[in-house]
């Protein structure tokens, strides 16, 4: 139960990524990143950042997207801050 109530921190939050392109786009910002356990190899590849904390999200994109409230699927969401509240949820998580 612990990364959805994290998803759901993270749905609020105003400086997020949605998508690989995205992802990709601000990768030296990211402080956070989940992904897919879709995800392909070289896709997970392609948003390694030894400054970003990944974490995999046992579902499909189109779970991942409905855990961030959103109708249809997200392989990737990023977060550029880390705000108190979502610090707390992933350290429950961790």
């Amino acid at each position: 139960m612990g990364i959805e109530e994290l998803l759901k921190v993270i749905a609020q939050e105003k400086k997020i990524a949605m998508g690989l392109k995205e992802v990709k786009k601000d990768l030296k910002m990211m402080k956070l990143i989940i992904y897919s356990k879709d995800l392909k190899k070289d896709e997970v590849d392609s948003i390694m950042s030894k400054d970003a904390k990944l974490l995999v999200y046992d579902g499909s994109p189109y779970q991942l997207g409905r855990a961030l409230g959103r109708n249809h699927p997200v392989k990737v969401v990023g977060l550029k801050n880390l705000s108190e509240r979502v610090e707390l949820e992933l350290k429950k998580v961790s």
